[in-house]
C-alpha cells in the first residue's frame, strides 16, 4: 500500500485502472474478488477484519481472501518501472551532451535551455521565468551549453553581445568604452558570417566539381592509355628471344643427348656379353675343381677336360669404351641463335621510335664554337664545308682544327632527342661533347675525351667512336638520323629513322658535366661531300606511330 495519494486529476488513464480503491494508491499485491473488483491484498484483508467478507464496491458476499493476481501484479510493476524511468530521464547523469541547471540545489536536473544574457543553464521548471516575467522575455535563449564561461567577457564579467571586426573577436559593452571600435552586435555578425560561409561553400563544391571533373579526364586518359598494347609488343618479343633460346639450347644438348643414347647401348651391350663370359669362366672353374680332387690317375687323365675353347674368347685388355665428342663445335648453332636474337630485338626499335619524340629539343648550331671553314645558316639549322677559312675570332670555345660545331643547347638533365637530315652525305659526326672537352689541336673524339660520337666516312662506312672504334653496319645507308640522349641513365643512342632501326648506343656512360649536340659535315672533295647537315623537324608522335 503506497505511502501518499495521488490525485484523481493527477492519474493517467492507465493509473486509474492500475489503483486500490480502498488506499487509492497504485496496487500492491493485487487480488481480484469473484465479482471482479481488484484491491491491494493488504487493503481487502483490513476490510474483512474490520467490515463483513463482502467486496467493498459492489457488496457482494465473499467466501475467502483471493490469491494475488499475477498477471495484474506484472502489469504493476512494468508500470511502475516506466514511470520511474521517466522520472529519472530528467535528472542530469552528467553524460556527454548534457548540461545542469544551474538553479537547482539539491538534485540536479537536466538543462532545455541556455541564457546568454544571463550566462545560466535552466532546467524546464526555472526556465518559466523567462516566459512570464517581462524584463526577461527578450534574453537569447539557445540549446543547453556547457560552457558559459567562454561566452563571457573574463575581463569585465559581461556577456559577449558584440562582435569588434577590428580586433576580429566577440567583446561585452564594457570593452567598447577602452577604445574606438567598428562594432556589430553578434547577430549581425553571425548573418554576414553565416553569407561568406555559405560562399566559401560554393566555391569549394565549385572546385570539387572541377577536380572530379580532372579526376574523370585522368580515368579516361588512363582508359585510352596504350602502354597495354606496347606491354604486349615487348612481351612478344621477349616471349619469341626465349623460344629462341630453348630451341638453340634443345639444338645444342640434341648430339650429347644422341651420343648418350649410343654409348648406354655400347655398354649395355659389353656388360651382357661380360656378364656371359664370367658365368662360363665360373663353370669352367667348378669343373676344373671337380677333376682335380680325383686320386685315380687313369680317371683324372680321361676326365682332363680341353682348354682349347678358352684361346676364342676376346682380350679385353684391349676393348674399351669410347666416350669422346666427335660431332664438332656448336658455333654455328649460337651464331644462328645470336642473329635470330637480334631480329627480334630490332622489333623493340619501333616501340623507342614512338617514345622518343616527345623529348625532342629545339637544337640550334652555336657560331662561337664553328670550324673556320664551317658555314652556318642563320636560322642555326644547316652546317656544310665552305672549302676555305674565314676570318673569325680564335676564341677557347672554337674548334680550330676539326671541322666541328656545337648546338647551343646546354643538357645536364633529363632526356633530349632531335633529328638530323645526312642525306647525299660521304661523311658526317654526329652525337654529344661534354662542355668541358678539348677543343683545339687533333683531337681524339672518344668517351674518354668526353665524346659519344658516330661517324660515317668513304661513303660506305660506319663505326662508333668507341676506344678502339667499332664497325657499324646499317641495314641500308641513313638518309636521317635521330639522336636520343637520357642523361640520368648515361645513355646516348643512335637511329636510323630511314630504315627505322637502331644503329648503337653508348650506355653507362660517366655523364657529370654539362653536354651539347656535337657535328661534324666533314670537308668538301671536289663535287662530294658539299651538302649540309639539317637539323630537321620532329614529326608528331601520332605520325611516327602511323608510320612505324
Amino acid at each position: 500500500m503506497a505511502s501518499a495519494a495521488a490525485s484523481p486529476s493527477q492519474t493517467c488513464p492507465m493509473e486509474k485502472h492500475l489503483t486500490c480503491s480502498i488506499c487509492m494508491d497504485t496496487f500492491q499485491d493485487p487480488v481480484t474478488t469473484d465479482c471482479g473488483h481488484s484491491f491491494c491484498k493488504k487493503c481487502l484483508s483490513l476490510n474483512f477484519n474490520y467490515t463483513d467478507r463482502v467486496c467493498p464496491l459492489c457488496k457482494k458476499p465473499q467466501n475467502r481472501l483471493p490469491d494475488v493476481n499475477i498477471v495484474l501484479r506484472d502489469i504493476v510493476h512494468q508500470e511502475n518501472l516506466k514511470k520511474t524511468e521517466e522520472e529519472n530521464d530528467d535528472i542530469y547523469t552528467g553524460k556527454d551532451g548534457e548540461v545542469a541547471c544551474d538553479i537547482c540545489t539539491e538534485q540536479k536536473l537536466k538543462a532545455v535551455k541556455s541564457c546568454l544574457v544571463c550566462l545560466a543553464s535552466y532546467c524546464s521548471t526555472h526556465l518559466e521565468n523567462h516566459s512570464s516575467t517581462e524584463r526577461l522575455k527578450g534574453h537569447k535563449l539557445v540549446a543547453p551549453v556547457k560552457n558559459l564561461d567562454d561566452r563571457a567577457c573574463l575581463k569585465h564579467g559581461r556577456p559577449l553581445e558584440l562582435y569588434s571586426r577590428t580586433q576580429h573577436r566577440c567583446i561585452c559593452v564594457r570593452c567598447m568604452e577602452e577604445g574606438p571600435e567598428e562594432v556589430v552586435s553578434t547577430e549581425d555578425e553571425w548573418e554576414k558570417k553565416k553569407v561568406q560561409l555559405d560562399n566559401s561553400k560554393t566555391e569549394l563544391e565549385t572546385k570539387i566539381e572541377r577536380r572530379e571533373k580532372q579526376l574523370g579526364e585522368i580515368i579516361e586518359s588512363l582508359k585510352k592509355c596504350k602502354l597495354d598494347g606496347e606491354w604486349w609488343n615487348i612481351d612478344v618479343v621477349f616471349t619469341a628471344v626465349l623460344a629462341i633460346v630453348e630451341e638453340a639450347q634443345a639444338r645444342a644438348l640434341q648430339p650429347l643427348k644422341d651420343r648418350r643414347q649410343v654409348l648406354e647401348k655400347e655398354a649395355d651391350d659389353l656388360k651382357k656379353e661380360l656378364e656371359t663370359e664370367i658365368t662360363r669362366f665360373k663353370v669352367t672353374i667348378s669343373e676344373l675343381d671337380e677333376i682335380s680332387s680325383l686320386e685315380d690317375h687313369i680317371h683324372f687323365l680321361q676326365s682332363y677336360p680341353s682348354l682349347q675353347d678358352l684361346d676364342d674368347i676376346k682380350d679385353w685388355a684391349e676393348v674399351e669404351l669410347d666416350t669422346s665428342l666427335s660431332f664438332g663445335t656448336m658455333r654455328k648453332t649460337t651464331t644462328i641463335m645470336m642473329e635470330q636474337i637480334q631480329q627480334e630485338l630490332e622489333k623493340l626499335t619501333s616501340i623507342e621510335l614512338k617514345r622518343v619524340p616527345k623529348f625532342t629539343v629545339d637544337v640550334k648550331l652555336d657560331p662561337t664554337t664553328a670550324h673556320p671553314r664551317l658555314v652556318l645558316s642563320h636560322d642555326g639549322k644547316e652546317v656544310k664545308d665552305g672549302g676555305e677559312n674565314h676570318e673569325v675570332d680564335d676564341t677557347p670555345e672554337r674548334f680550330d682544327k676539326f671541322g666541328s660545331v656545337l648546338g647551343i643547347n646546354s643538357m645536364t638533365t633529363g632526356k633530349s632527342y632531335w633529328e638530323v637530315d645526312v642525306s647525299n652525305k660521304a661523311g658526317w659526326d654526329l652525337g654529344v661533347a661534354r662542355g668541358n672537352a678539348n677543343r683545339k689541336g687533333k683531337l681524339s673524339v672518344n668517351p674518354d675525351n668526353g665524346y659519344w660520337v658516330t661517324v660515317h666516312y668513304e661513303d660506305t662506312k660506319y663505326a662508333a667512336m668507341t676506344a678502339p672504334p667499332v664497325r657499324l653496319s646499317p641495314k641500308e645507308k641513313p638518309e636521317k638520323l635521330g639522336v636520343f640522349l637520357d642523361y640520368e641513365e648515361g645513355l646516348v643512342s643512335f637511329y636510323n629513322l630511314t630504315a627505322q632501326s637502331h644503329i648503337y648506343s653508348f650506355t653507362e656512360c660517366p655523364f657529370r658535366d654539362e653536354l651539347f649536340p656535337y657535328f661534324s659535315p666533314h670537308v668538301k672533295q671536289d663535287d662530294k661531300n658539299g651538302d649540309p647537315l639539317i637539323i630537321s623537324a620532329v614529326k608528331q608522335c601520332e605520325q611516327v606511330m602511323d608510320e612505324s
